[in-house]
């Protein structure tokens, strides 16, 4: 049975670990190596997340089935109004099966109906597909410098 959980400490090693995974195949054909790899050392380090989870206003959840931890979902304050989803992320075999709705719905469900931002990158079919199906419309395209490398993106929200 699958569980969603707040994410703890204990849970740094496993997120890295996903987050690892789901990158490498997410963003193989879109992203240089190094891009991905710096993108990893820096956002998804020990000392980031953990500074996530330190933060008040960063909601950072797990989802977990028979113990393990299988994917994960993180949102903090957008400058504007509302919350940005930043992080959605389920291991590869286990995409497709509801776990991302499951930690979307449990993230808006945790801020209470306030309008939700996501970024996502353009080439990323299936992560636009999965906001649009809950709802989120895009606003706009941009690009974004990364580690050297500019690459397009989608702004979405859903109110």
């Amino acid at each position: 049975m699958m569980k969603i959980r707040k994410a703890t400490h204990e849970d740094i090693l496993d997120i890295q670990q996903v987050a690892h995974i789901t990158w490498h195949t997410t963003y193989e054909r879109t992203m240089r190596p190094d891009t991905r790899a710096n993108i990893l050392a820096e956002f998804y380090s020990e000392e980031s997340l953990a500074s996530s989870l330190n933060n008040d206003k960063t909601i950072l959840l797990v989802a977990e089935l028979e113990g393990c931890i299988v994917g994960f979902a993180q949102a903090l304050p957008h400058p504007c109004s509302g919350y940005e989803v930043t992080r959605i992320y389920i291991l590869p075999s286990y995409q497709r099966q509801g776990i991302g709705a499951h930690l979307l719905a449990e993230l808006s469900q945790a801020l209470s109906g306030q309008c939700l931002w996501a970024i996502v990158e353009k080439d990323n079919q299936p992560a636009l597909n999965f906001y649009q199906k809950h709802g989120f419309v895009q606003r706009r395209e941009l690009q974004l410098p990364l580690f050297g490398e500019t690459l397009p993106f989608v702004e979405l929200t859903k109110q």
